[in-house]
């Protein structure tokens, strides 16, 4: 996992964001595949393409992925491979797929977990995640929490609508289950992708012939991994690569 997809450094913060590891050369969104299938029982091996939590199953069918906006692997993974798309496409129906913001992970990174929250109550969390990965990575000019609200403003969300929403019950909701899931699962490396609060993608293991063949697998095995009883499974003292 800490092969690099472009070379781009490791933040040096209270966890590791690594990228994933793929080869160098570049995909275009046009070229990537818009239906994934899932890939036979035999050629997904626990331990290769996926590890196991020793945490208890989620009583509903989830997926989840943790990140970051101060993650410069996780802005490849969305931005350049849009792996999140890609991954919600080839879930069954009945899966949810929850997307939460680490709330102890490089700067603002309360302030920030809020504005995800936020966005995602009033339905803009796809506006969103682009312009917070520019202005965290590229621009740099979010550095206090009133820079958090100009940004939203600057999406047509003025302050006054945005400090209402991040206070209500909805936003509140969310966060709390976005600790929960962050406190139970313990990600020690972003981005991550937890199936069912019971098994998790392993990267290093995945398909590297092309950065096609890779975001596809990823998605592939994430599919797969929803179809494992997370019940009937040894618990094991495995955790993600770190």
């Amino acid at each position: 996992m800490k092969k690099t997809l472009i070379a781009i450094g490791v933040l040096a913060y209270s966890m590791s964001c690594f990228a994933e590891s793929v080869p160098a050369n570049t995909t275009s969104e046009s070229q990537q595949a818009t239906s994934v299938s899932t890939p036979a029982e035999e050629s997904i091996t626990k331990g290769i393409q996926y590890g196991v939590l020793p945490t208890s199953p989620s009583p509903d069918k989830e997926v989840v992925e943790f990140f970051s906006f101060n993650c410069p692997s996780c802005r490849v993974f969305e931005n350049d491979y849009h792996g999140a798309q890609l991954i919600a496409k080839t879930l069954p129906k009945d899966v949810n797929f929850k997307r939460y913001h680490l709330n102890n992970f490089g700067p603002l990174a309360k302030e920030l977990s809020e504005a995800w929250a936020v966005a995602n109550v009033l339905g803009i969390e796809d506006k969103v995640e682009d312009v917070f990965y520019k202005a965290m990575q590229t621009d740099k000019k979010i550095k206090t929490a009133e820079d958090i609200k100009t940004v939203f403003a600057d999406l047509g969300v003025d302050a006054q609508t945005y400090d209402k929403t991040k206070d209500s019950f909805l936003v509140k909701t969310f966060l709390s289950q976005q600790a929960d899931a962050i406190n139970e699962l313990q990600p020690g490396s972003i981005p991550l992708v937890v199936v069912n609060r019971k098994f998790f993608v392993n990267s290093s293991g995945l398909n590297k012939d092309s950065n096609e063949a890779f975001i596809n697998d990823y998605a592939k095995v994430t599919a797969f991994l929803t179809t494992l009883d997370p019940h009937n499974v040894k618990n094991e003292e495995e955790k993600p690569i770190e």
